[in-house]
């Protein structure tokens, strides 16, 4: 078994798709495109011929593996090959691939949350703004990149504001004198049927609701377009936990840090 690096995405594509369909859940697409997309990406090969790929981060660690359904009973020998060969010194994977994420627990040395993810429930009532989310445009990107780096210590250098922007999937809240915060509906492009969505609010208007009800405004716009809605939180994020619960998600599933050394 050989690990061949490719930046070719039509090598790659169909392989994540398979994976996928796999998962009991969605992936939070925050960590899909942000770790997982900066990730280098290895092609699994044996006797000449592809039978997964994986994702490896720049601190050694493993934010992806795929193996293909006939040769899924490999994964214990690809996991212990990419330890013995140090590509990898741990793995930061969702509970939701359960035979990589099993498979890595088993050469755990410890373990460690990083991220909640939550899911929505559907029958929640929808909970009123005291003013409208307003979309944002092109016009505003300036003023929401010092927004996210004064507020959020969020330093968009790589476009991610104008792409929402783009998309038309970012939301400003503000008053006749102040910027309130922001909310992102993000329709994922391949979990066609989830939507993630997440809210930064100002720290002068933190701990008043904010953001419980644009969640909660977030969420129902992602129902109306047909879309589960899904959002996260890293652990040490308490407040945010707990406004994503008062709007009515509920905790699904966890991204772990596995170590191996």
């Amino acid at each position: 078994m050989n690990f061949i690096k490719t930046n070719d995405p039509t090598l790659i594509t169909p392989l994540r798709q398979k994976l996928y369909q796999t998962f009991t859940t969605a992936l939070d697409s925050m960590w899909e495109s942000l770790y997982i997309a900066s990730s280098t990406t290895y092609l699994i090969v044996k006797n000449n011929s592809t039978i997964g790929y994986c994702c490896i981060d720049s601190d050694k660690s493993l934010t992806q593996i795929y193996l293909s359904k006939p040769h899924l009973g490999l994964m214990q020998n690809a996991i212990t090959l990419l330890i013995e060969t140090h590509l990898i010194t741990s793995a930061k994977l969702s509970s939701i691939e359960p035979v990589s994420f099993n498979t890595c627990m088993l050469y755990s040395t410890a373990i460690a949350n990083n991220t909640f993810c939550f899911q929505f429930d559907s029958n929640q009532k929808k909970i009123k703004v005291h003013t409208e989310l307003i979309q944002a445009t092109s016009k505003d990107v300036d003023t929401i990149k010092s927004f996210y780096k004064t507020q959020v210590g969020f330093e968009d250098t790589f476009g991610y504001t104008e792409n929402l922007v783009q998309r038309n999937e970012l939301y400003i809240l503000k008053d006749q004198t102040n910027f309130i915060g922001t909310g992102e509906c993000r329709l994922s492009d391949s979990q066609p049927q989830f939507a993630d969505v997440g809210v930064a609010v100002h720290n002068d208007f933190r701990g008043k609701g904010y953001a419980t009800r644009i969640l909660n405004t977030l969420a129902h716009m992602a129902l109306s377009k047909h879309r589960k809605p899904i959002c996260s939180t890293t652990i040490d994020n308490i407040a945010s936990k707990k406004a994503i619960e008062k709007a009515g998600f509920h905790y699904d599933h966890s991204i772990i840090d596995i170590s191996f050394v």
